[in-house]
């Protein structure tokens, strides 16, 4: 009889299942949300969670995408999951060249997103700072969340690294995404995502909202002190997003207050919409269905604020928590020919070789 191999270390499931429930929960809201995407539901008033009628993957929606098919959001964390993974580290200046490749590929892009690319193809100025130059011209207004719904990759890759996921998070929103509240939005999510997959298994939801106020914190020190020109503006940052955290540990997210920056209908694609729900449905929904089937049904930017929540419930509960068919649906959609880079390089089945070993 053979030596018995000696028994090495027990192997730590936790990080492999929550970094794979992240990515794959933001691809999988981002999917279910396409069909109600900028459409207003009537939903039950908060705490009162919405149990459909939306509950499966059924594509369609204004770009007609397919069943289980991601939209924007998706297709760019999956661009964003590519880079990571060919790099094994964040290169903005080679990110924003894979993104302006994917725009020739895209199904379905917002007007913010082709203002921020012709911006970039035709202005003949730095490509880096096109979202920041578009920021200003908006009166320093503008704070939408399409890189708070691309940026998961950024905690499942630096989960063990705070300071490089934090300078990730802040960079690669900036290349799109260049208020102050996206950038700090991004990285408190990875903090709470970068958590997760560390905490083994005594992790309780109310933990990721304290990863998340340490993330925020620890990335509005670092830009506070490579933006100085615009302290102001990230000191608001920091302070809203606090209170968008405090919000959400309550009954009532006032996600319909008079408050117009976080009104699911009358400002449905601002970043804190997003942030705020997402944390709310950590804290209420009772397992990864409930959470996703509350916020797609609450319509307003659906497939956005899914993927948030969708990546942020996904590395709570874990991948196992995400019902079989919408897994099985995502990663399906599409085929493997046929149909170009979105579903070869750019699909969510590779976006999930980031996850640890």
């Amino acid at each position: 009889m053979p030596p018995r191999r000696p028994a090495g270390p027990p192997v730590d499931p936790f990080p492999r299942l929550r970094g794979r429930g992240a990515l794959l929960g933001l691809a999988v809201g981002d999917a279910l949300g396409v069909p109600l995407k900028a459409r207003r539901r009537i939903a039950p008033g908060f705490p009162k969670l919405a149990d459909g009628p939306y509950r499966d993957l059924k594509g369609g929606g204004a770009f007609e995408l397919r069943r289980g098919q991601v939209g924007e959001s998706g297709q760019q964390a999956c661009v964003l999951g590519a880079g990571l993974r060919d790099l094994r580290c964040y290169d903005a200046d080679n990110m924003l060249r894979r993104y302006l490749a994917w725009q020739g590929h895209a199904a379905g892009m917002s007007e913010y997103t082709q203002e921020i690319v012709t911006e970039i193809l035709e202005s003949g100025l730095p490509k880096a700072s096109a979202a920041r130059r578009v920021w200003q011209r908006g009166f320093r207004r503008t704070a939408h969340n399409g890189s708070l719904a691309r940026t998961a990759p950024i905690g499942v890759f630096f989960h063990r690294d705070a300071q490089a996921r934090v300078q990730a998070s802040l960079t690669d929103s900036a290349l799109t995404h260049f208020d102050p509240r996206c950038q700090l939005a991004c990285a408190a999510l990875n903090g709470s995502i970068a958590h997760a997959l560390t905490a083994g298994e005594k992790l309780k939801a109310e933990d990721l909202i304290t990863a998340a106020i340490s993330g925020l914190s620890l990335a509005s020190a670092s830009l506070g002190r490579s933006a100085v020109e615009f302290v102001q503006e990230v000191s608001f940052a920091t302070t809203v997003l606090k209170e968008d955290l405090a919000a959400a540990q309550q009954e009532d997210p006032l996600l319909h207050g008079p408050d117009m920056h976080v009104h699911l209908h009358a400002k449905p694609d601002h970043v804190r919409v997003a942030f705020r729900l997402a944390y709310w449905e950590l804290l209420h929904a009772p397992s990864f269905e409930a959470g996703l089937v509350d916020v797609i049904n609450r319509g307003g930017d659906a497939d956005a604020n899914g993927a948030v929540a969708g990546a942020l419930l996904g590395a709570f509960h874990g991948e196992e928590a995400i019902p079989s068919a919408w897994r099985q649906g995502v990663l399906d959609a599409l085929g493997t020919t046929g149909a170009g880079l979105l579903g070869s390089t750019w699909h969510p089945r590779h976006l999930l070789l980031l996850a640890p070993d």
